[in-house]
């Protein structure tokens, strides 16, 4: 089952919940607030030491983040600003999940754990980056895409490491702080090699337009 499958198996799944949403009146963006609100509330828990809870509270986060867009087709409300305010609420609620799993390993552990603050700190940075990389690749007018991982497949590693302890997730923040990046770096090189092309090609068309063929001076 590839990442489409998947995601139309996990809206149909979902179905219910939109039309409940729906029903109580609620808007898209009103869902995608929620979904921030509910994910900082997550790093929140996990911070003052209920690692586990925290996980639960952000699996629901989550959920609430794949309602927005359904919940959006659903009452033809899609819209250019729902998705600006969307893609930004993502963004800040990983922050606010990554600075409570920072405090946890700094001031709940018994020993501090300075590694796994620089492990969370790496994989936030890479997750902003990758999504910033095509953000400004597609600003640009080109497309960016590739990796291994996007936001969904991170949530969900990022919940299984909370429900399993702080150990699992030690590791888990070291796979997702390497493939980030990685995908930063794929995703820059690539970008960049394709618009140079792009410009190369304008830059081409631009040269034989401006100087005329024999034909044009015979």
């Amino acid at each position: 089952m590839d990442r489409k499958q998947m995601r139309a198996w996990a809206q149909k799944r979902v179905r219910p919940l939109v039309l409940a949403l729906d029903r109580m009146g609620l808007t898209p963006n009103g869902v995608s607030l929620i979904g921030l609100l509910i994910s900082i509330l997550a790093g929140w828990v996990a911070a003052k030491g209920a690692l586990f809870l925290g996980g639960i509270v952000l699996l629901v986060g989550s959920v609430f983040d794949m309602l927005d867009g359904n919940l959006a087709r659903l009452q033809n409300k899609v819209s250019r600003q729902g998705a600006f305010l969307d893609s930004n609420f993502d963004r800040l609620a990983e922050a606010g999940v990554y600075i409570g799993l920072a405090w946890y390993y700094m001031n709940v552990l018994t020993w501090p754990d300075p590694g796994a603050v620089i492990l969370i700190m790496l994989t936030l940075t890479g997750s902003i980056t990758t999504s910033y990389a095509r953000a400004r690749a597609e600003g640009l007018g080109t497309t960016c895409y590739g990796g291994w991982l996007q936001r969904p497949e991170r949530m969900v590693l990022l919940i299984v490491g909370m429900l399993l302890g702080y150990k699992v997730l030690k590791l888990i923040l070291l796979f997702l702080a390497v493939v980030t990046l990685w995908t930063t770096l794929q995703r820059i090189v690539s970008s960049a090699r394709k618009l140079a092309e792009e410009d190369d090609a304008v830059q081409l068309v631009g040269s034989e337009s401006s100087n005329p063929s024999d034909s044009d001076d015979a």
